[in-house]
């Protein structure tokens, strides 16, 4: 737990260190090609989103979690949701390959999104009893809480992103509310393990042991 502890404190000061450091950057030194496309913080965004893929992936690999499908569900739906936000953030056109182009920059990311999504939602409909019992247990754990500021973070940088909200710097906001939306949902990847079982183990008081998933009621 205490490791755990220090990992999230450990993201968010590197998050706030990042944010103060760009806007300083931008606001003071006017350094605005920053936030451009794919300049530094788009980078930055993409290497956060890569991290925390990598995370979830990893965890839906470890045999402890073999015997429980619909977390291990969960884990692959959540680098499927990483992906997709690196497909988006990625721009290719400068590249000339027109099959990247048409993937990542054409309409070829709507047909990649349906082939993804579609066999991960089909999957977890036949789960759904088991993942609503899950977020009545865990709506108000670190992994719960962190994605909800990850999820205020994304919405509000889709109102610079489209325009509803325009004032100086206003591309530079939306990229840093972007960039912090990650971080916050890499917070919320180191935690998924520990949260998510608790809230599916019926009979270990929140403790994760070596022995709990002969306990859970999603086998």
């Amino acid at each position: 737990m205490a490791n755990l502890s220090v990992q999230r404190w450990l993201i968010l000061c590197v998050m706030l260190a990042l944010t103060a450091g760009f806007a300083v950057q931008v606001m003071v030194f006017d350094h605005a090609f920053l936030y451009g496309e794919n300049e530094l913080m788009e980078h930055v965004q993409l290497f956060i989103l890569a991290v925390v893929g990598y995370v979830f992936f990893a965890q839906g690999r470890q045999p402890f979690w073999q015997a429980v499908p619909a977390l291990r569900l969960l884990t692959y739906a959540a680098v499927a949701l990483c992906v997709s936000f690196i497909v988006r953030e990625m721009s290719v056109k400068a590249t000339g390959i027109d099959w990247l182009i048409f993937i990542v920059d054409g309409q070829g990311f709507k047909l990649l999104m349906v082939l993804m999504w579609l066999p991960l939602l089909v999957k977890a409909f036949a789960y759904r009893s088991q993942y609503f019992n899950i977020v009545k247990q865990a709506i108000v754990s670190p992994t719960a809480l962190y994605l909800m500021a990850a999820i205020g973070c994304l919405l509000a940088g889709a109102l610079f992103d489209k325009e509803i909200i325009v004032v100086e710097y206003f591309r530079f906001y939306e990229e840093v509310l972007e960039m912090n939306g990650y971080g916050f949902m890499l917070v919320a990847a180191i935690h998924f393990h520990k949260d998510v079982f608790s809230a599916a183990c019926d009979n270990c008081l929140g403790e994760i042991d070596d022995n709990c998933y002969h306990a859970l009621p999603l086998q």
